[in-house]
């Protein structure tokens, strides 16, 4: 789990600055990107999630001199999910399933690589993936075994149908989220290359407005360089600082490397009572 990093120098640098203005403006954004100044602990949680080591250049000489004495940590053990299963779809509230077990959200724009991360998680391939963006045009509810219910929603922003249907997905979602009292938090999927985009905090201050608790998971960070990557991180908690249902940590994962899978699945399990809170803080210090 990336913890939330404080008294560490970061450039303030808010969704608008980034997702906007004019060409100027948005070199202006580069620049204050690349100010930011991730601390050491940062880039050894990700060196050890398995997403590369510091390049041996000039820039990052005085991060590697301070890199802790303990070259090989001890690594956490494979932490598995039971079978996952599909057992219901609702394309209206009225068809929701009954709620037997607690249940843990997932939704993002379109192509950030939502279902590859589902089928990541619970090592299948039983949700369906594609290229073309819109394929989940349903709620999905997947059983995963007899511990809890993962449940895919249809992206966001919907750039791609009609007004009636963005509509009409936005309602179930909402209908869904907000009267859904089996659901334990929903994980907010956005693509680590792009950050945070105005979709996706339009999206978190609706569940912010409606009282859930939200989680960022950042997808696809194998195309990140470790440096650029841990920015991202820093810009991304900087962003959702200001929610009151987030939590300030960040999830990064690549589903086609298997970085940071293994921490996620971790995460989820004590989420959900199935890992003892001392055994999940005794390997969490091990990091």
């Amino acid at each position: 789990m990336l913890q939330d990093i404080r008294h560490t120098r970061l450039t303030n640098i808010t969704s608008k600055d980034r997702k906007g203005g004019s060409a100027a403006d948005q070199l202006s954004n580069r620049q204050k990107f690349k100010q930011i100044d991730p601390p050491l602990r940062l880039y050894e949680r990700l060196e050890r999630l398995g997403f590369g080591t510091l390049r041996r250049t000039k820039r990052y000489q005085s991060v590697r001199q301070q890199k802790t004495k303990d070259k090989h940590p001890v690594p956490d053990p494979e932490y598995k999910l039971p079978l996952m299963s599909f057992f219901a779809g609702a394309k209206t509230p009225a068809s929701f399933p009954p709620a037997h077990l607690e249940e843990v959200g997932f939704v993002g724009r379109s192509n950030v690589g939502k279902s590859s991360l589902l089928n990541s998680l619970a090592s299948t391939t039983i949700v369906r993936t594609s290229d073309k963006p819109g394929l989940t045009q349903q709620i999905n509810f997947f059983s995963v075994g007899r511990l809890f219910t993962m449940v895919d929603m249809p992206g966001y922003g919907f750039a791609f149908v009609d007004d009636d249907q963005r509509q009409q997905w936005r309602q179930l979602m909402e209908t869904y989220i907000g009267e859904r009292k089996s659901l334990k938090r929903v994980y907010v999927v956005i693509d680590a290359r792009h950050g945070l985009k105005v979709a996706d905090m339009d999206f978190l201050k609706m569940l912010d407005m409606k009282r859930v608790k939200f989680q960022v998971v950042m997808t696809k960070c194998d195309l990140q360089v470790l440096p650029t990557l841990a920015r991202r991180v820093m810009a991304v908690q900087d962003d959702i600082k200001g929610f009151r249902n987030a939590v300030k940590d960040v999830l990064v994962v690549s589903s086609k490397t298997g970085a940071g899978v293994n921490q996620m699945r971790k995460e989820m399990l004590f989420l959900m009572g199935h890992l003892k809170e001392k055994d999940f803080y005794v390997e969490k210090n091990k990091q």
